[in-house]
């Protein structure tokens, strides 16, 4: 998206453009007024008249010219009869003379009051600062993602105050940079040095400084901001990732498990070629989205040149998420099933396609997300992969291509669209014929994801409260928390709940993959997922609410009885296996209670846990009903 079609033009605002041409056309105006009357009334005068004509007209000429200069010969006393054009002329010359020197002075020091007035009539606006791509692409689409609301950027040189946007030069101290950049009144901060350990450190300066302001960090590395996290000094500082916002935006806009079950699979199997920092997101947002009853087996494929050297290293971070089977088969249920094979599929390597045939017996690729480098060219090894895939039948699903700008692909609608609806080729081209009509996913389509509005959607930043929906689950855990200390001990002081604010990022972090669950919850309670996402055909919203409060139950549990409780436990159950999965992907471990060391006794099947943990998730259904129904904050669904 071009800065013009953001809506910054980088030139003055609409109002300041017309008075400033009001001022240069009447300067004009006058100007060329005067020159008329001062030549009408000098060939008047007795002094020129009397001349040669060659003198006279050198002369007119001269005198003409002075009406603009403010000569003093314009005020001598004119004495014959024909004054009136020379006085006319005169207060013209006087006035336009003004007129292009008041136009100089605007065009000398006219920017600079404008950028002064904009920072200090601005409030609850943006702050920028850095010259990281996060920066770049806040700044330059920022006209469209807030329409109303302003920015100002610190960057290394100054430009042209725009209507919504301004931009300062970054000198002087860090409290200078924010005076300048008004940080004590704005509503967002967002930082983005170009180096994960630079950004962090001016990001927590900020927040110690603006404790009002929402901190926002662009931690390039996932796993790092998960880490990064736990030490933010307060919690209005959060670290976000361009690869994390980019993977929930796809797994949330189109979720495996509908693509599943359009192709019949009796598990989620995705296909992630490249695992970089995107490709990694996305098998780590795959974890946190898409846990699904229907389809308790979830299968990872990796493709990567470098596959084997990535295993060891994303194995040794989460070593019980990837734990493989006993020799019985059996496991707690919570394992994903990884495979890595170090090729490229640019090498038509038969070994991979037999990897790959092996790999699909268990269940077939519903989902192939292409996240390599820009060096090795996205979009020509996904059209690659397709016709492969076509030649040696390798899967049907569709190819998710990571690319920042587009990459010139169709955009689709959310859901699931014609994914398997044929097996006879030329069913698929007419599917695939309608689906270009209809803007739908089908089998085998290309389509991008990753720019930077959709990561930064992704990652909430186009929330009107980032964590709304996640601060609704961590107060009903709160007063869950404190019933329990009452039923313990009535006698005993009461605890008091502990505020968001001062709530251990990890923890902060744990609700909001609560909230990513929601639509992985109303499609186990048989809503209509697909249908609904199809038919939000426009702007952003990954992380609207689906009308599927009716279908959850929000009982106490003393008054379920029936298929209301059955589906509790089976939802309690989901959304127990879920809460494995997050605690695997942070490292944790079973053992007995202790956070220090990352261990907790619950890391057992749902069957296995106390009636008390089961209340907690439990908990969750029920305050999962109360947002879906509109009633927390958090909750409200955006039209």
């Amino acid at each position: 998206m071009t800065q013009a079609e953001a809506g910054i033009s980088g030139r003055p605002a609409t109002r300041k453009s017309i008075f400033l041409i009001l001022i240069s056309a009447l300067a004009f105006v006058f100007a060329v007024t005067a020159l008329g009357l001062a030549a009408y009334g000098w060939t008047f005068e007795p002094e020129v008249t009397q001349d040669p004509l060659y003198m006279r007209i050198t002369d007119i000429t001269v005198r003409t010219i002075k009406v603009l200069l403010l000569s003093d010969i314009y005020y001598e006393p004119i004495e014959h009869a024909e004054k009136w054009p020379l006085e006319t002329a005169r207060a013209l010359g006087v006035a336009s003379s003004l007129l292009f020197g008041v136009r100089l002075l605007l065009y000398a020091i006219g920017s600079h009051m404008h950028a002064i007035w904009f920072r200090f009539t601005s409030r609850d606006h943006d702050v920028i600062i850095g010259a990281g791509p996060a920066a770049e692409e806040y700044a330059g689409n920022h006209g469209a993602l807030f329409k109303s609301r302003r920015a100002i950027r610190l960057a290394e040189e100054r430009a042209p105050t725009a209507k919504r946007l301004a931009t300062y030069a970054r000198t002087g101290t860090l409290d200078n940079q924010l005076r300048a950049a008004a940080a004590s009144r704005a509503r967002r901060i967002l930082v983005d040095e170009g180096d994960d350990a630079d950004t962090w450190q001016s990001a927590q300066a900020i927040a110690r400084k603006c404790r009002k302001a929402e901190v926002l960090a662009h931690i390039t590395d996932p796993w790092m901001r998960d880490r990064l996290s736990r030490e933010a000094p307060t919690a209005r500082l959060t670290p976000f990732s361009y690869a994390g916002g980019a993977a929930r935006q796809v797994m949330l806009a189109h979720p495996p498990y509908l693509l599943a079950e359009k192709l019949q699979a009796p598990a989620q199997h995705i296909l992630i070629v490249g695992f970089g920092q995107v490709g990694q997101s996305a098998a780590r947002e795959f974890i946190v989205t898409s846990v699904s009853p229907l389809f308790p087996h979830m299968m990872v494929t990796v493709v990567d040149p470098q596959a084997k050297r990535l295993e060891t290293d994303f194995r040794s971070r989460h070593p019980d998420l990837c734990k493989p089977k006993d020799a019985a088969g059996a496991g707690d249920g919570s394992q994903i099933d990884f495979g890595f094979f170090e090729g490229d599929f640019r090498l038509n390597d038969e070994h991979l396609f037999s990897f790959i045939r092996e790999r699909s017996k268990i269940s077939e690729i519903c989902a192939v997300y292409v996240a390599v480098d820009l060096e090795r060219r996205p979009l020509g090894l996904a059209l690659a992969l397709r016709a492969m895939a076509t030649q040696e039948k390798l899967f049907r699903a569709p190819v998710f291509v990571c690319a920042q700008h587009g990459a010139g692909l169709p955009a689709v609608h959310q859901g699931a669209g014609y994914v398997g609806g044929a097996a006879a080729p030329k069913d698929r081209i007419a599917l695939e014929r309608q689906a270009e009509q209809d803007s739908r996913l089908c089998d085998l389509r290309a389509v991008s994801f990753g720019s930077w509005p959709e990561a930064f959607d992704g990652a909430g930043l186009l929330e009107q409260d980032l964590d709304g929906q996640a601060k609704r689950f961590h107060k009903e855990y709160e007063r869950l928390r404190a019933e329990e200390s009452r039923r313990a001990d009535p006698a005993a002081p009461q605890m008091d709940a502990q505020p968001w604010e001062v709530l251990p990022d990890q923890l902060r972090v744990s609700n909001r993959r609560v909230a990513a669950h929601i639509r992985a919850k109303a499609h186990a309670a048989k809503f209509e997922l697909g249908a609904w996402l199809d038919s939000k055909k426009g702007g952003w919203g990954t992380h609207d609410l689906p009308p599927a409060a009716h279908l959850l139950p929000g009982e106490p549990d003393e008054a379920l009885a029936g298929e209301a409780a059955e589906l509790m436990r089976a939802l309690g159950e989901l959304e127990h296996r879920r809460w494995m999965l997050d605690r695997y992907l942070d490292g944790w471990r079973k053992g007995e209670r202790d956070d220090y060391a990352r261990q907790r006794p619950d890391l057992v099947p749902f069957s296995a846990i106390a009636d008390a943990s089961k209340k907690k998730d439990y908990m969750v259904i029920r305050t999962t009903r109360m947002l879906l129904e509109g009633k927390a904050p958090g909750g409200k669904r955006r039209t």
